[in-house]
């Protein structure tokens, strides 16, 4: 048996229809210079601030649209939904909508639109839209995720 979390879901315990919200999260300083060493994306609308300033569409340096993306998976980590029950990431896109600035608070919004069970195991895939979101509600980035669950009924052979 999974070690699961005490938030986890089986695959079994998902429908569509259902929607989760994470906490919030601002995106700082750290954030930006911790993602622009790690993955190396050294553009200068994230990293120079005068030059970000004098070209820039926002006023300054802002964090690259990838580096939310992984802040955001972060924050479903959190919700704890698929603690010992996620087997993989199947498929995920990204459509960027607004720019996250510096400073912004983001959550996240997962609202499950597809069940598809296995059948060949006890599993099945989990499709959400999800929707990264800062104040008033405003949709900066959106897409669909997909999951592969663990189920907790056995397949009948």
């Amino acid at each position: 048996m999974a070690t699961l979390g005490p938030s986890a879901r089986y695959f079994e315990e998902f429908a569509p229809g259902d929607e989760f919200l994470t906490q919030g999260r601002t995106i700082g300083e750290a954030d930006n210079t911790i993602w622009t060493m790690f993955s190396g994306d050294m553009n200068p609308m994230h990293v120079d601030d005068e030059y970000a300033r004098e070209h820039g569409l926002f006023g300054g340096r802002f964090p690259a649209g990838l580096a939310v993306v992984a802040i955001a998976s972060g924050l479903q980590e959190r919700l704890g939904l698929f603690n010992g029950t996620g087997l993989a990431m199947l498929n995920q896109t990204i459509d960027y909508h607004k720019a996250v600035l510096l400073n912004d608070t983001i959550r996240e919004r997962m609202i499950v639109e597809e069940c598809v069970p296995s059948k060949s195991r006890p599993a099945g895939r989990v499709t959400f839209r999800y929707e990264i979101i800062r104040r008033n509600d405003e949709v900066c980035i959106s897409g669909h995720v997909t999951y592969y669950l663990l189920g907790k009924e056995r397949i009948e052979t």
